[in-house]
């Protein structure tokens, strides 16, 4: 294993009220709903490549995407708001956010490690990561305490992605705090 320490892009896309479709789905229609928001969000990925080694984990309720900076051959949050606007489209709510920071690789290429044995099988699907912990931090925050008291669904950008592309916003919007990160809405 071969580590390395480098910044980083991740961009997280949740089906925002996917315990709500379960509930009031009947098994088939559910597995079909979240079977649809996985294949359109990979296709999305597929037909508009964010750039080279993109490195994706399915995590169930969200798909996360993460690339090192400096390799993006798009502007991450267009391809964020296009993902979102495909996904509307279809009428899923989602929670969309862009954040940014160091992650530590494995130059070697080996995607995934497995471990363990007998009854206890595992597989890490990352090393640390903080744009993927700075992503889960808004996800949570958009669901807020009780489940329906957070922000809502919505795209969400890292003020560190911000600063990283290089870009300003427009409007002054209200700025949003989640475990010590603060993330700006642009975006239902």
């Amino acid at each position: 294993m071969s580590l390395v320490d480098e910044n980083a892009f991740g961009l997280l896309v949740a089906f925002h009220d996917l315990e709500d479709v379960e509930y009031a789905s009947e098994r088939e229609a559910f597995v079909a709903r979240f079977q649809e928001f996985r294949e359109a969000a990979l296709e999305h990925a597929a037909t508009t490549p964010l750039g080279p080694a993109l490195r994706v984990l399915d995590l169930g309720h969200a798909l996360y995407f993460e690339l090192a900076d400096g390799e993006q051959t798009t502007d991450p949050v267009g391809w964020l708001r296009a993902l979102r606007l495909s996904l509307g489209e279809r009428e899923f709510a989602v929670t969309a956010v862009l954040s940014h920071g160091g992650r530590w690789g494995d130059d070697s290429g080996e995607p995934e490690v497995r471990f363990g044995s007998g009854s206890m099988l595992g597989v890490r699907a990352s090393l640390p990561s903080e744009p993927l912990r700075r992503a889960l931090y808004a996800e949570a925050a958009a669901h807020g305490p009780a489940g329906d008291d957070g922000w809502g669904p919505g795209l969400y950008v890292d003020s560190e992605a911000i600063e990283a592309l290089a870009k300003s916003l427009k409007n002054a919007p209200t700025p949003l705090q989640a475990a010590g990160a603060t993330f700006y809405r642009i975006g239902r």
